[in-house]
């Protein structure tokens, strides 16, 4: 499997480039010129803000000499997409965990599917703990993205993700299935009848 490992990354970032509705997220990384764009869903992007937040809460209770660092200062542009990303690969797993060691951040993308050997009992324990990803389910050849990054690029990272994810399709009122600027065909009205937003 074709690792790249970005120790740490200068820029990190996750968002989404088009208009609502077409809209392409992405999470970027940046280290001494090379960018790495990989392609995710939105839904990943939102559930990746989450976690940095839940993981940084933890860190900043469990190891306070670490939460309790001074940030770096970062660009006012911190935590955006650059350029028009062209991706390297789909992300079809994201894992999260922090090197106390080193106080960073460790985000982890997997082009392929990982295989799950825990039973569920012990899936529950560990969702409040971030772990290393298990191995590819198989053989086959894909990327594997290992990014390292202060909690501060964090931050700025899971604030522009979650900006992107609410900048979408407002809902609709009826089903809260997402309107387009022309409307749509709400199943709450049977079909026969568009509603618009007011």
């Amino acid at each position: 499997m074709p690792e790249i490992e970005f120790d740490p990354v200068d820029t990190i970032s996750a968002g989404a480039v088009g208009e609502p509705g077409q809209r392409a997220f992405y999470i970027q990384a940046e280290k001494d010129g090379r960018v790495l764009s990989v392609l995710v869903e939105k839904q990943q992007v939102a559930m990746l803000a989450e976690r940095v937040r839940i993981l940084l809460e933890q860190v900043a209770d469990q190891l306070p000499e670490v939460g309790g660092d001074v940030p770096v200062p970062l660009t006012p542009d911190a935590g955006e997409l650059r350029g028009d990303p062209v991706p390297l690969f789909r992300a079809v797993a994201i894992g999260i965990g922090f090197d106390a060691s080193r106080s960073l951040v460790v985000l982890e993308l997997h082009e392929r599917p990982v295989e799950d050997d825990e039973d569920d009992e012990e899936d529950d324990d560990q969702d409040d703990e971030p772990d290393e990803l298990p191995p590819p389910v198989d053989d086959e050849e894909g990327y594997l993205a290992r990014l390292y990054f202060t909690a501060a690029q964090a931050r700025a990272m899971a604030t522009r993700g979650s900006a992107a994810v609410e900048q979408g399709r407002p809902p609709c009122p009826l089903c809260g299935g997402p309107l387009d600027p022309s409307g749509h065909v709400c199943p709450r009205l049977n079909g026969h009848a568009r509603h618009d937003e007011a």
